[in-house]
């Protein structure tokens, strides 16, 4: 099993595409090179599968998955379940993270 340093997980369910693209932008801006951290996009049971459209092909390490039971708790649960690093970040579908954010948690 690969380990990474950080897990950055995205719990979402039906998102404003433009908010939602906003947060993988600051996102692939991030400081920590992409090899140390892992970016999770639960998609909590949105009417739209997020897979089919969301383009997460700028990190290696990046993946959708799909939780089926609706809620903010079910979908944390997945990006647990899911995580193969030690430390988790939980980003909202609507926060955009400075460029050293992940650099600062590492440290």
């Amino acid at each position: 099993m690969v380990t990474y340093s950080i897990s950055t997980i995205i719990c979402t369910h039906n998102p404003r595409q433009s908010y939602l693209q906003r947060v993988l932008a600051s996102l692939s801006d991030q400081t920590l090179p992409q090899h140390q951290w892992e970016l999770l996009v639960i998609d909590n049971a949105s009417n739209v599968d997020l897979a089919r459209d969301l383009d997460l092909s700028w990190h290696s390490r990046a993946q959708c998955i799909r939780e089926e039971k609706l809620g903010l708790t079910a979908a944390r649960l997945c990006g647990f379940r899911e995580a193969r690093a030690e430390i988790l970040i939980f980003a909202d579908d609507d926060n955009v993270l400075a460029p050293d954010y992940l650099e600062h948690v590492l440290n």
